[in-house]
């Protein structure tokens, strides 16, 4: 791969912390099971950091197995 995880991720961040719309992003699955979705928005439970949603997605998921 080109890019490391942290290139990755930080580019992210640095897209959010831009601020095009809310400056804060959301990770959840699809309400049509169309697969996953990371994005900025101001629905509720979304958070300025890019690793802390991701880490949430991950905890959630743990917790639903």
């Amino acid at each position: 791969m080109k890019y490391t995880d942290k290139q990755l991720l930080d580019f992210l961040q640095k897209k959010n912390d831009e601020t095009a719309y809310t400056g804060k992003c959301l990770f959840r699955m699809s309400a049509y099971g169309r697969g996953w979705r990371l994005y900025e928005t101001s629905q509720e439970g979304a958070k300025k950091f890019v690793r802390e949603v991701i880490a949430d997605a991950i905890d959630k998921e743990k917790e639903e197995k």
